[in-house]
C-alpha cells in the first residue's frame, strides 16, 4: 500500500455507558439543542423514537438521531438504549471528513454536549473507534496486492480455484490483553484489508479498536479479572488519535518491504 494515498472514508466512535434509563422527548430536545450549540450548526436534523409508546418508561427503549449532510458525507450522532437491561450508547460517525483534526474536534464537542445535557451520573464501560479508508496499491492493482502480500497461498493454488479471480480479502483479529496499566494499551483490534470493488487500483481498509472496561475471558471457563479494570475516561479524540496512529504505523506497513511475505 502507498501510505501517502490514504483517504479516510469514515470515522466511527462509540461509548457504551450506564446505568441505563429512559430519556423522554423533552430531554432529547434539550440534548439536540446542546449539540447544535456546541457544533455551531442549526441545521442538524433531529429525530426521536421510542420502542413502543404503550410501554412504561421504566421498560421502554428510545433513540435520538441527529444528522447533518456535507457534500457526499456528513455527521451522524445517535444516543440510544433498547431497554433497561442493555447499556446506553453514544455513537458519532463522520463520513468523508475534511480532516482528522476536524473529526476530533466535532467528536469531542458532541460528546461533551451530550453528557452535560443528560441528567444523572454516568459510567463509561467501553470505547470503540472504527476507521474506514482506502489506499492505492503499490502495484496499482488492489487484487494483485491481496494475492501477493496479504494471502499466503501460492499463485498456482489460487489459480487452481478457477479463473478469473475477481475479489480477495484478509481479516485479522487481536484480543484485548488481560492486564492493563495504561488505559489506552492493548485494545481489541479487528483489521480488514480487501480489494476495493469500485476502484481496481486500490484496497479498502477497515480498522476497529475497542477498549472495554474489563477484558473478555480467554476461555469459556475463565473468570473475569476484576482487579484490572480499564478506565474509560478519555475524550473521543484521544481514542481516535491512538487508532489513527495504529492505522498509519502498523496497518499500512503491511504493504511495505518489512511487511511482505518473502
Amino acid at each position: 500500500m502507498l501510505p501517502n494515498s490514504l483517504r479516510t472514508r469514515a470515522v466511527f466512535f462509540a461509548y457504551l455507558f450506564g446505568p441505563p434509563r429512559f430519556v423522554r422527548r423533552a430531554e432529547a430536545s434539550q440534548i439536540s439543542e446542546a449539540v447544535c450549540s456546541a457544533l455551531m450548526q442549526d441545521d442538524l436534523v433531529f429525530q426521536y423514537n421510542t420502542t413502543d409508546v404503550g410501554l412504561k418508561p421504566s421498560t421502554a427503549g428510545f433513540s435520538i438521531k441527529l444528522e447533518r449532510r456535507e457534500g457526499r458525507g456528513g455527521v451522524k450522532i445517535d444516543i440510544d438504549n433498547p431497554g433497561p437491561t442493555a447499556p446506553m450508547r453514544f455513537v458519532v460517525v463522520y463520513e468523508w471528513p475534511p480532516s482528522l483534526q476536524h473529526v476530533k474536534e466535532v467528536f469531542d464537542l458532541a460528546s461533551k454536549a451530550v453528557f452535560e445535557s443528560l441528567q444523572g451520573s454516568w459510567q463509561r464501560v467501553m470505547a470503540e473507534v472504527r476507521f474506514r479508508a482506502q489506499c492505492d496499491a503499490e502495484s496499482g492493482d488492489g487484487l494483485g496486492f491481496i494475492r501477493r502480500h496479504a494471502v499466503g497461498f501460492s499463485s498456482e493454488l489460487v489459480d487452481s480455484l478457477g479463473q478469473p479471480l475477481v475479489f480477495g480479502a484478509v481479516k485479522l483479529e487481536v484480543a484485548q490483553s488481560g492486564s492493563v496499566d495504561d488505559s489506552l494499551a492493548n485494545p481489541k483490534r479487528e483489521i480488514s484489508v480487501e480489494a476495493l470493488r469500485e476502484d481496481p487500483h486500490s484496497v479498502y481498509i477497515e480498522l476497529m479498536s475497542q477498549w472495554a472496561q474489563f477484558p473478555q475471558p480467554a476461555g469459556a471457563s475463565a473468570a473475569v479479572d476484576m482487579t484490572h479494570l480499564r478506565k474509560i475516561e478519555d475524550e473521543p479524540s484521544v481514542y481516535v488519535e491512538e487508532s489513527y496512529h495504529f492505522l498509519t504505523e502498523k496497518v499500512l506497513v503491511l504493504g511495505s518491504k518489512e511487511g511482505r511475505c518473502q
